[in-house]
């Protein structure tokens, strides 16, 4: 069984929780003064200079202003920069992400991506070293996620066929019989024409207590459905679409 798959999150914390890559000097943060030395930070010692709690805002905007310059400056195929700006602003996406799956439903991992996306996209846009800062970076991240999000809502999945099957499950365990196969009907949704829609048709059995009384009238207006017409069976069928959702019995044909 395989294990399930990690969120892009915590990938990318897992990377830096390596001892090797923490312990590593990546950043040189110059100070205000001529005199003074740039100060030389590690990984774990640039989290903590951004998200410690003896955190300075003067220095943190030094350290986020030479991030970004690095990020944006970095063009080797290995190269880190970028990767550690989107770790220094995950504490400030985290509780974004909370926010977008549990008032949304989206997927988490889905989520991530897409703020990843657009640090990525943020980081490799024209002009980013002189417009870029940290506060419009997490926005743009924010933002995509809650875009993404909204858009997802505008699918509307039908969970009808589940609660069939669980009405069928819920009628044996009460010690019903269950619906003869004459009383059953087969639905059957043709492909509609055009690129877009159903790539095959598709045919489930449902109980006639679970559709609608306008799903038995034909595409002609005609009741009954395609049940009506045994004898034209296969002229109709190209004639049934998805909005007349044509009906047959599932009893024996003659």
């Amino acid at each position: 069984m395989y294990p399930p798959p990690s969120s892009t999150f915590a990938s990318v914390r897992r990377y830096f929780d390596e001892p090797r890559v923490r312990d590593a000097t990546l950043v040189v943060v110059p100070t205000d003064t001529d005199a003074a030395e740039p100060v030389r930070l590690t990984v774990a010692e640039t989290h903590e200079a951004l998200h410690g709690p003896g955190s300075e805002p003067q220095f943190a905007s030094l350290v986020w202003k030479e991030l970004l310059r690095n990020a944006v400056s970095d063009r080797t195929p290995h190269g880190t920069g970028k990767l550690l700006v989107i770790w220094l602003a995950l504490p400030r996406l985290t509780g974004t992400v909370h926010r977008v799956c549990t008032r949304l439903c989206a997927d988490r991992s889905d989520v991530e991506s897409e703020m990843v996306l657009a640090l990525l996209e943020e980081l490799a846009a024209p002009e980013a070293a002189s417009r870029l800062s940290d506060t419009s970076l997490v926005h743009a991240a924010r933002t995509r996620a809650w875009c993404f999000a909204r858009d997802g809502m505008r699918e509307h999945p039908s969970a009808q066929v589940e609660r069939l099957a669980q009405d069928s499950a819920l009628a044996s365990s009460d010690g019903e019989t269950e619906t003869p196969a004459e009383e059953g009907l087969d639905v059957q949704v043709d492909r509609p024409d055009g690129p877009d829609g159903l790539h095959a048709p598709l045919r489930f059995r449902v109980r006639p207590e679970h559709l609608r009384r306008d799903a038995l009238v034909d595409a002609d207006g005609e009741p009954g459905g395609c049940s009506a017409h045994h004898g034209r069976r296969k002229k109709q069928r190209s004639e049934c679409r998805a909005g007349s959702r044509p009906v047959r019995p599932t009893g024996r044909r003659t």
